[in-house]
């Protein structure tokens, strides 16, 4: 791979001509060949900065100068990623029971988290909510996401809660954007005509085609799964204008890696966007790679059918375009115990939805929060993870703790595969905002 580095500058050079990127401007820009040459070798996998004495025997060029310049320079447009503490986004667990027995589930491998909860406690929500909610400034942006287990095995208490937090911020010019994430499979009619009363974020899980979605996610009593998430989904499809969105969301194995297919059958499904979330425990090197070569493919194929609006419709790059031209440094790759808690079925707090269960890891329970456990969370990630020198990380945000403490043993200590798989996405979004940019 042609990139090469310069402090904070990385540049690649493909058939599109040299693409530069300076990490903490969040710039995109062509350099000359000039201007390239200057530049040192590096590799995707490393975010090691190339030292001055590798540049020693640079003579004081005016290639080597402007390279100098734009590096140095400090852009007052970029905004801060700093996040101070405070609540604006709670993922609650409708109920710890599942449907579904998907092969790489994380939830305890059947969506209870070791745990089976029926129903959440309505009654012990509401307030929990509240005390959330007056905590928040007039004018605030507040996330609400419902997942489970399975959430609509209970979308009564969904339709509760919705229609609380409406009335609880109502004259406070509060914007509520509600989230649901299900497996698809028990869309019945009831629940359709209660999304039609509810400006929600829908999120179907599906890993691809029934050939493969069988096989990955099937049913408890090891059944077909897809007939029934397909049949939902078209339902859900059918409701859209009542919905402010719908998208899929694909767990990618090495069992699962034909990523191509699997986009290539998304597209037929009508749905607003698509993800490939690679699995938090795939350790597979070849399979990685795979997937990023797929991840390339699939780009091209977006870019050829509807450029930009077409490439958006992929979750990972829109988020990138996002950042790009926002130009918001993202220092935290999520909100864990700054400006978000999960809450599960027994109306335990926790940083992360994936450590729902893990006694050690409550930080309250209700509306009573332990700070000084979230105390250990306030700095940026990109500093407790020590990503000060990877070029990606104002756009990466220091990477998935979860998944560092799953392959490292510490949250703090990076999954370098982790690394190297975000950084190829990164190269890949800025690659292509490039090539948007020129054709706007």
């Amino acid at each position: 791979m042609s990139l090469k580095r310069f402090e904070d500058i990385i540049a690649y050079k493909s058939d599109q001509g040299i693409t530069a990127f300076h990490a903490r401007n969040l710039e995109v820009a062509d350099v000359s060949e000039e201007i390239y040459s200057q530049m040192t070798s590096v590799e995707l996998k490393s975010a090691t900065v190339p030292s001055f004495n590798a540049l020693a025997g640079l003579d004081e060029s005016e290639s080597f100068r402007a390279l100098k310049a734009w590096s140095d320079e400090q852009n007052p447009a970029v905004l801060s990623g700093h996040v101070k503490f405070g609540i604006k986004s709670l993922t609650l667990n409708v109920t710890q029971i599942c449907n579904l027995k998907c092969n790489y589930c994380a939830a305890g491998g059947d969506g209870t988290y070791g745990e089976a909860i029926n129903k959440v406690s309505v009654e012990k929500t509401l307030p929990q909510l509240k005390f959330f909610l007056e905590s928040l400034k007039d004018g605030s942006v507040f996330n609400l996401s419902f997942v489970g287990g399975e959430p609509f095995l209970y979308p009564q208490a969904m339709k509760v809660i919705y229609d609380y937090v409406l009335a609880q911020t109502a004259g406070r010019k509060i914007e509520c954007r509600f989230m649901v994430t299900t497996n698809g499979t028990l869309i019945t009619d009831a629940v359709v005509e209660m999304l039609k009363t509810m400006r929600i974020y829908v999120t179907v899980s599906l890993d691809g085609t029934k050939e493969i979605n069988d096989i990955v996610r099937p049913s408890k009593s090891g059944r077909s799964s897809t007939d029934a998430t397909l049949k939902g989904l078209k339902k859900l499809v059918a409701i859209r204008p009542y919905l402010e969105s719908i998208g899929i969301a694909a767990v990618v194995t090495k069992q699962n890696s034909e990523i191509k297919q699997n986009y290539l059958f998304f597209k037929t499904l009508n749905v607003d966007w698509c993800e490939f979330n690679y699995a938090y425990a795939e350790r597979d090197v070849e399979t990685q790679n795979k997937y990023l070569q797929q991840m390339q493919e699939i780009a091209e194929i977006a870019w050829q059918s509807g450029g930009e609006e077409e490439l958006r419709k992929i979750r990972t790059i829109n988020a990138y375009f996002d950042v790009l031209d926002s130009q918001q440094r993202i220092e935290n790759f999520c909100g864990a115990g700054k400006s978000y808690l999960m809450i599960d079925a027994k109306n335990r707090l926790y940083t992360c939805p994936w450590l729902v269960g893990e006694k050690d890891e409550i930080v309250g329970e209700n509306s009573v929060i332990d700070y000084d456990k979230l105390d250990k969370y306030q700095k940026p990630l990109i500093e407790l993870n020590n990503c000060n020198n990877c070029w990606a990380r104002f756009v990466c945000g220091g990477g998935c703790m979860y998944v560092h403490r799953e392959h490292t043993g510490d949250k703090h200590l990076k999954d370098e595969l982790f690394c190297e798989r975000t950084r190829g996405l990164i190269l890949l979004s800025i690659l292509y905002y490039k090539r948007a940019r020129a054709a706007a």
